[in-house]
C-alpha cells in the first residue's frame, strides 16, 4: 500500500471525526445556555481555548462575541479547526482515495460537505444550532457505519481506525475540559450547577444512558470523569479509544514504536486516580494527554507516511 494513500485515509478519518466532535463541543456550550443561569456560564472564549484557536482568532477583526466565535468555529475556511475546514479536507482526502474506498461513502461525504457549505453563509444562530449540529453528528456517524460495513477490513481500514480513534481520544479530552471549566469556580452559587455541566458533556458524547447503565448512580463529577476516561466499553471513552488504536496498530507492519507510544498514554490514564483530578490538576492532566497523543501522531507519521525521513 502506498504511503500517500495510507496518509489520506488516516486524515480522512481524522477530519470526519474532528467535524463530528467539534459539533459536539459546540453543543456542550449551547446546552449550558439553556441549563445554567447567566451568572455562572463560562464565556464563549472557552471554545477557542479548548480548540487551541485563541491566537488564530485574535488575528481576525471583531470582538470575541458569540456570533463571531460561532462563525469562526463553524464556517471559517481560514480556521483549520472549523467544521467547514474539516469537511473540506475530509472531502479532498476521500476524492483522491476513491479507488480504495466504497463509492457510496464518497457520495455521502460530498453530500454532507455541500450541505454545510450552503449553510456556512447563514451563520449558526441559536434557533437552528441544535438541529444543524445534530445533523452533522448523525451524518458523520452514518459515514463511519458505511465504511465499517462495506469496506475490506485490511490495511486501509486499520489506517482509518487509527485516524478515527486518535482524533476521538483527543477531542474527548477537550469536551471533558469544557465540562470541568465551571468546577474551577469556588463560588458557593456555582456548586448546585456543577452536575449540570457533566450531564451536558455526557449527553453531547451520547454517553448519558450508557453512564447510567454502567455506573447506576445519578451524575456526579468524579463518576462521570471516571467513566469518560477509564471505561473500556463505551466507544467514546478515552481508554476505549486507546484500546482500539492499539488493536489497529498491531495489525500493521512496523508498528512496534507506535504501539509503545499508545501504550504509554494508556498506562498514564490507568495509573491516574480520577478522584484526585479537579480544578488545575484536571486541566494539567488533560493537557498532558493531548501532548502525548500528538506524540503518538508523530510516531505514526514517521513510521508509515514519511519513512524516508
Amino acid at each position: 500500500m502506498l504511503s500517500r494513500v495510507a496518509e489520506r485515509i488516516y486524515w480522512l478519518a481524522r477530519y470526519l471525526e474532528r467535524a463530528e466532535d467539534t459539533s459536539r463541543l459546540i453543543l456542550v456550550r449551547h446546552n449550558v445556555i439553556l441549563d445554567l443561569p447567566r451568572s455562572v456560564q463560562p464565556d464563549w472564549e472557552l471554545l477557542l481555548r479548548v480548540l487551541g484557536a485563541r491566537e488564530h482568532f485574535a488575528d481576525r477583526p471583531g470582538a470575541a462575541s458569540e456570533k463571531n466565535i460561532m462563525s469562526f468555529v463553524f464556517s471559517d475556511r481560514d480556521n483549520p479547526s472549523s467544521i467547514m475546514s474539516s469537511l473540506t479536507n475530509a472531502r479532498e482526502n476521500m476524492r483522491t482515495s476513491r479507488e480504495v474506498l466504497p463509492s457510496e461513502t464518497w457520495e455521502r461525504v460530498n453530500s454532507l460537505y455541500l450541505s454545510v457549505a450552503r449553510r456556512a453563509n447563514k451563520g449558526l444562530p441559536r434557533a437552528s444550532r441544535h438541529s444543524v449540529l445534530n445533523t452533522i453528528v448523525q451524518s458523520t456517524q452514518q459515514i463511519s457505519g458505511m465504511l465499517a460495513g462495506t469496506m475490506n477490513h485490511d490495511a486501509s481500514y486499520q489506517f482509518l481506525q487509527m485516524g478515527r480513534y486518535l482524533e476521538r481520544a483527543d477531542m474527548t479530552t477537550r469536551i471533558i475540559d469544557v465540562a470541568s471549566e465551571v468546577l474551577d469556580d469556588p463560588d458557593e452559587d456555582v456548586r448546585p450547577y456543577q452536575n449540570v455541566m457533566w450531564v451536558s458533556a455526557l449527553q453531547s458524547l451520547s454517553a448519558y444512558q450508557m453512564y447510567r447503565l454502567s455506573v447506576g448512580n445519578n451524575v456526579r463529577p468524579p463518576d462521570a470523569l471516571q467513566f469518560l476516561l477509564r471505561s473500556g466499553e463505551f466507544p467514546r471513552a478515552l481508554s476505549h479509544c486507546l484500546l482500539q488504536l492499539e488493536a489497529a496498530v498491531k495489525l500493521l507492519p512496523r508498528g512496534k514504536e507506535s504501539l509503545k507510544a499508545v501504550q504509554s498514554v494508556h498506562r498514564k490514564v490507568k495509573r491516574t486516580n480520577c478522584a484526585e483530578l479537579e480544578g488545575e490538576a484536571l486541566e494539567k492532566f488533560l493537557d498532558s494527554i493531548q501532548v502525548r497523543l500528538q506524540g503518538v501522531h508523530e510516531v505514526i507519521e514517521q513510521t508509515w507516511f514519511t519513512p524516508e525521513q
